[in-house]
């Protein structure tokens, strides 16, 4: 089967429907407020931790059956390890800063809350400050090669001991139940 190739107006529609799915779940897992966001960071309120950790296992078993349906081809890209650490770091650096990600800060604007415009902003003028930063560390720590190898498509089925896809969904079912039994919800 080849993969799902999709042009013109059945593209723009799917990506119509996908968009509007999004949007209802980050909505309704309260990703897309502040307030939810922080009081999660912070570990007051375990629904938005549950809803992102369930999202992420959905999200792994749904694409792992379109790669097995043959509907999604898996590319992995080597992964280096100071751009990863560098990144992560970053990233979770904005997130504490700001409570909103790329994806939550578009639907938080989009819901009316303008204050993500200044985050919307920022992520902006973060790409030049990318390129920058990287070319400046070409010359450093990225000549170091420090390649780590990327992740497998695993076998082939779901509960083949060498799919990462069951590890991680099993590593979430987990969390979710941790973060139940010991956070809770919010008092809200």
């Amino acid at each position: 089967m080849e993969p799902l190739n999709l042009t013109g107006n059945y593209r723009l529609a799917v990506a119509v429907v996908m968009g509007i799915a999004l949007g209802f779940a980050l909505i309704k897992a309260d990703l897309c407020w502040r307030k939810p966001v922080r009081e999660a960071l912070q570990l007051r309120n375990g629904r938005v931790i549950k809803s992102v950790f369930t999202m992420f296992a959905l999200g792994v078993i749904l694409f792992f059956l379109g790669s097995k349906l043959g509907v999604m081809v898996l590319h992995v890209r080597p992964i280096y390890l100071w751009s990863s650490l560098i990144g992560g770091m970053l990233a979770g650096c904005g997130l504490v800063m700001t409570s909103l990600t790329p994806t939550t800060a578009i639907a938080s604007f989009a819901s009316g809350r303008l204050h993500a415009l200044w985050v919307l902003i920022g992520m902006a003028l973060a790409i030049p400050a990318v390129k920058y930063i990287s070319a400046t560390l070409s010359l450093t720590l990225y000549s170091w090669d420090l390649s780590l190898s990327g992740p497998s498509a695993g076998g082939g089925a779901f509960f083949d001991r060498t799919n990462p896809a069951l590890y991680i969904v099993t590593i979430m079912v987990f969390l979710v139940l941790l973060v139940h039994f010991t956070i809770g919800d919010s008092e809200e």
